[in-house]
């Protein structure tokens, strides 16, 4: 906390205290004055309930940090065993189907084919219905 910070959170329990006071004693409370806008950070700043000591930073020995590291590569070893054996046995990769073609032979039917289809109806708009 930054010195101003501590300077603005005395300075609002004082306005409170003032204010408790106030009331206690039977008179109103003195109207704050304010400013215009959102309430500058300092004002909301919520008063802890209990001042508790600092606890020290932990800090994890060599050993300490070493077990952690053996035993997350056994989970992670384990883990990807499973894996590998459950993997063979439930997947297989589908066979992707064979992309069929044409031979020309097919397509000059084709052709040919629609040729007379479009001949024959050219044919019939051609004569007049009676």
């Amino acid at each position: 906390m930054a010195i101003s910070d501590i300077l603005a959170t005395i300075d609002n329990e004082i306005a409170i205290l003032k204010q408790v006071h106030a009331i206690l004693s039977g008179g109103s409370a003195p109207a704050r004055k304010r400013s215009p806008g959102r309430p500058e950070k300092a004002a909301a700043v919520v008063l802890p309930a209990a001042s508790k000591p600092e606890q020290k930073k932990r800090k994890l020995s060599p050993e300490g940090r070493k077990r952690i590291v053996e035993a997350v590569e056994r989970r992670w070893a384990a883990k990807k065993k499973a894996a590998e054996a459950v993997l063979p046995a439930t997947t297989k990769p589908a066979k992707k189907a064979k992309k069929r073609h044409i031979s020309l032979e097919g397509r000059k039917r084709i052709a040919e084919a629609v040729k007379l289809r479009w001949a024959a109806k050219k044919a019939a708009a051609a004569t007049p219905a009676k």
